[in-house]
């Protein structure tokens, strides 16, 4: 069996925007975990870094890792990449369905112009030639490629476990919270600074929660600081709310009862990715804001029962929405730990349990899934593990909706709590495009 072998070229003869392209990349990265940029330093993405019109548009990757010590050989009309002293094969259909030549991929819009209906499943690689960091490619349907060893890298060979969201993730109970409590930003500055808005993302991707200070107490101001990260996430409540203990909705929500730590929005498809909280007014007693991680509490549910666990990444629950008088009626459904279907890892909370409507079910894992439900639940409850907090005018606190959920104790007086919800896509998207991460 005939087998081509190019030997591993160094980068360091490679081009010089490949260097760049790398050594920001870390500096970006390193800036994450140190909450702070170097001075005078802005993120830089590689719009300038486009090749040539006839090659492949992967030199654009946010992430590259250098090729170094990869080899590349043609084995049975697949490509083979060899690093470490592994082969991994890559599937030719892949292969040529992630071509990025002009014909194949719009470089204006980022989408693929390839049908994959006319897509050749039983396409071979006829030929393979290594250029420094690209492979040139001709297949069997007569098409001819340039690939990126980065891109392939990235995509084939680096370890996509844990995620970057994970390795950033910070999780925290109620004494390292109060060690490390995220410092808020200034209102006005906030406005007009990315570096501020960028603090403010990384506290809500390390945390699950971010402050923001001097915020005058009103709808117009809260505004301004949800939609700097986001356009708002509108619903049946409207663009924003404003909880009162007046039953102005028929929602527990606006009494002035307790209310355990929950997500809101369960009953939607798919829930608001964050909360914006402003205390704009309160002249009781009580009222302490509750928030609590609850993938650190999932994390020692997994420790503690793994089966109870297992059972809530995957019992359905239904959560419903029933408020008569307005005519509504939303219902969401999913498990109340769902986990990333790429790689396991624990992706987003669903717990409510006042809206829980999960329906009778002959199988022993009904049974099995209360269990679980009350233990979670009870471990969510913990003093351990709930943060309290006195929300004031001025004080916007925003919270990932998907990972810390929020509750309150019983107060007296008339309290005024504002809120706005975001939606979680676009908050992803400013971790890609403003914190430069492979999320």
């Amino acid at each position: 069996m005939a087998k081509i072998l190019f030997s591993a070229v160094s980068l360091r003869s490679s081009l010089p925007c490949l260097r760049r392209l790398h050594c920001m990349s870390k500096v970006l990265r390193r800036d994450v975990d140190s909450n702070t940029l170097p001075v005078g330093m802005t993120p830089w993405l590689p719009m300038a870094t486009r090749i040539p019109h006839q090659r492949c548009d992967s030199y654009r990757r946010l992430h590259t890792t250098p090729t170094v010590g990869i080899d590349v050989m043609l084995k049975d009309k697949q490509l083979v990449l060899v690093h470490d002293g592994k082969s991994t094969a890559i599937n030719n259909i892949w292969l040529r369905d992630n071509c990025r030549c002009d014909v194949c991929y719009n470089h204006t819009t980022k989408q693929k112009n390839f049908d994959v209906t006319k897509l050749d499943l039983n396409v071979t690689v006829e030929g393979l030639q290594r250029e420094g960091s690209e492979l040139h490619i001709d297949w069997s349907d007569g098409h001819k490629s340039i690939h990126s060893l980065d891109f392939l890298n990235t995509q084939c060979l680096t370890d996509k476990t844990p995620s970057e969201r994970r390795k950033l993730t910070k999780l925290w109970d109620t004494d390292t919270m109060t060690k490390c409590m995220p410092e808020a930003v200034d209102f006005t500055q906030y406005l007009k600074d990315d570096e501020l808005l960028k603090m403010v993302l990384k506290n809500l991707l390390r945390y699950g929660i971010a402050f923001v200070k001097n915020v005058p107490p009103t709808i117009e101001d809260t505004k301004n600081v949800a939609e700097r990260i986001s356009f708002i996430k509108e619903t049946f409540w409207g663009k924003h709310w404003l909880l009162t203990s007046d039953l102005k909705w028929a929602d527990r929500a606006f009494t002035n009862e307790r209310f355990n730590c929950h997500n809101d929005t369960t009953y939607l498809s798919e829930p608001a990715g964050a909360v914006i909280f402003h205390c704009v007014g309160h002249d009781g007693e009580g009222g302490m804001t509750l928030l609590v991680d609850a993938f650190n509490v999932a994390e020692k549910l997994k420790t503690k029962h793994p089966g109870y666990y297992d059972i809530l990444t995957k019992f359905p629950v239904r959560h419903d929405k029933i408020i008569p008088d307005r005519k509504i009626h939303s219902v969401g459904e999913g498990h109340v730990l769902q986990l990333c279907p790429a790689t396991g890892e624990l992706r987003r909370v669903r717990h409510e349990p006042t809206s829980v409507c999960t329906r009778h079910s002959e199988s022993k894992d009904l049974g099995l899934f209360y269990h679980a439900l009350s233990t979670f639940t009870k471990e969510m409850s913990s003093p351990e593990n709930v943060l309290q907090l006195k929300l004031k005018p001025g004080l916007v606190c925003v919270v990932d909706n998907w990972r810390v959920l929020h509750g309150r104790t019983s107060f007296t007086g008339k309290r005024q709590m504002l809120g706005i919800y975001l939606p979680r896509d676009e908050i992803d998207s400013r971790y890609r495009t403003l914190l430069n991460l492979d999320i």
